[in-house]
């Protein structure tokens, strides 16, 4: 499950950089290294790096909360790994989907990954009445 962990966290850290590169992709470093008081509106892959990035903000913390209770309470079963997996697959494509616009895919992507976080969760279930 660390393992998961990690490629999560990197998963997070592509995402974070990328709505950097985009907007120095448009306005130039110079610009960039700026205080950015007068930028132009965002161009279209810079508002999608934007929003993927706010996206999976909105679902990372269920998976570290699961992963850490699968960690704590043993249930690192195939399970909860298959779930860290899906979750990480959908992810993925989901930012592919989304930065090439590329629908309903990108939904169907995000489904997958809410899929992932809900067989995390199954092993866990036991652990809420013991």
């Amino acid at each position: 499950m660390l393992l998961m962990i990690f490629f999560a966290l990197l998963l997070l850290l592509i995402l974070v950089f990328m709505p950097g590169y985009y907007l120095t992709e448009q306005v130039g470093p110079h610009a960039q290294m700026g205080p950015r008081d007068d930028l132009p509106e965002p161009s279209q892959a810079l508002g999608r790096a934007r929003r993927a990035l706010a996206n999976l903000q909105e679902t990372l913390p269920i998976f570290f909360v699961l992963a850490l209770l699968a960690i704590i309470f043993g249930e690192e079963g195939w399970l909860a790994l298959a779930g860290a997996g899906l979750f990480l697959l959908g992810r993925i494509g989901h930012v592919v989907c989304y930065m090439g616009g590329i629908s309903p895919w990108r939904s169907i992507s995000f489904t997958i990954g809410l899929f992932g976080l809900l067989l995390m969760a199954l092993p866990l279930l036991p652990h809420i009445w013991s």
